[in-house]
């Protein structure tokens, strides 16, 4: 009789965790779930939920894409549709700024379009059709500090009974940096003619003995400025026109002294008084090509997409093909 009421006592606790397992399953997915979050996602892998707009400014247009998408996601299958309600939220520039020690400026009401505010999850899916944003004046957007704009989902209804909204990842930014250059990604020869160079002059950062910064003006392709040797130093050739000159682009003939020194990264800058500096952008090259010489030189050309009138233009070098040494055979100016 013990071991009869024994049998039964443990047939009815085993009854009795099925049914609260069951039970458990059915309020873990059934539409009265208390775990079901609804966020937004920026780009993937992005650590503050932002989708990056790489927009570059020129002189003559905006280069770069200027439609963006952003989703919503669940954090399970909804079990009905859900409809996610996202706008843009104004009041948190703030919180992106502090969070990201940014100064970003709210992106202007008529810079953009969104194409409508309400987005779905629909019943067994885990993310929403996309909110569509496009930048439709990126021309505008000249603040050095950048633009952003928060998207907040603000809020949400359907079926699933148990679904609400994230309380740390409601908000996804479209981040727009400010980027300029007038440095052209072409690097064929311009048409033109070479200025005189008399009376230039050059400032450099540091030399190797024998191949010292006037080097680059003595009309000869087997001489060269060659920086010290040096991985560390900053290595960097200022030149002095003389006066405002009008620029269109620089031609280089490589350093033959040593192929190894010849930069593949520069920033060119500008100036009037040699004190402050305007970055017309950054060329990025190839080292000579093989089986170039100083009698038959591989040239290089930095390129603006506007001519840059100034008396000084300045050429921080911070890459180079190889070795410690930067250098630069020939300077020449295209006008």
């Amino acid at each position: 009789m013990i071991k009869t009421n024994l049998l039964y006592r443990n047939k009815l606790l085993s009854w009795s965790m099925a049914l609260a397992l069951l039970s458990s399953c059915k309020k873990d997915n059934g539409p009265d779930s208390k775990d079901l979050l609804v966020y937004v996602q920026g780009d993937y892998g992005s650590v503050n939920n932002s989708v990056v707009a790489s927009l570059i400014q020129t002189p003559l247009a905006v280069w770069g894409n200027t439609s963006f998408q952003v989703s919503a996601y669940s954090t399970r299958e909804v079990v009905a549709d859900v409809n996610v309600y996202i706008y843009a939220d104004d009041k948190s520039v703030d919180l992106f700024n502090q969070d990201n020690n940014k100064k970003c400026l709210l992106l202007p009401a008529n810079a953009y379009q969104i194409d409508n505010n309400q987005h779905k999850i629909a019943a067994g899916a885990l993310v929403s059709d996309p909110l569509q944003i496009k930048i439709t004046n990126p021309g505008m957007l000249t603040d050095t500090n950048g633009y952003v704009l928060p998207l907040t989902v603000e809020k949400i209804d359907g079926k699933d009974k148990g679904v609400t909204i994230s309380t740390n990842r409601a908000t996804a930014w479209l981040y727009v940096p400010y980027a300029f250059t007038n440095v052209d990604t072409i690097q064929t020869p311009l048409s033109g003619t070479l200025f005189d160079r008399t009376g230039w002059s050059v400032t450099v950062s540091n030399t190797t003995s024998g191949s010292l910064g006037p080097a680059m003006l003595d009309g000869n392709n087997s001489t060269a400025w060659r920086s010290s040797n040096s991985s560390t130093a900053v290595k960097y050739a200022i030149l002095n026109m003389g006066g405002p000159q009008s620029v269109r682009g620089f031609q280089l003939v490589p350093d033959y002294v040593s192929t190894g020194d010849n930069a593949t990264k520069i920033t060119v800058s500008s100036s009037a008084d040699s004190a402050v500096w305007t970055v017309q952008g950054i060329w990025n090259g190839t080292g000579p090509a093989t089986g170039s010489s100083a009698a038959s030189p591989d040239l290089k050309n930095i390129n603006f997409i506007a001519p840059v009138t100034a008396k000084y233009f300045r050429f921080d070098i911070t890459a180079w093909v190889s070795g410690s040494r930067a250098g630069i055979g020939e300077l020449n100016a295209v006008q």
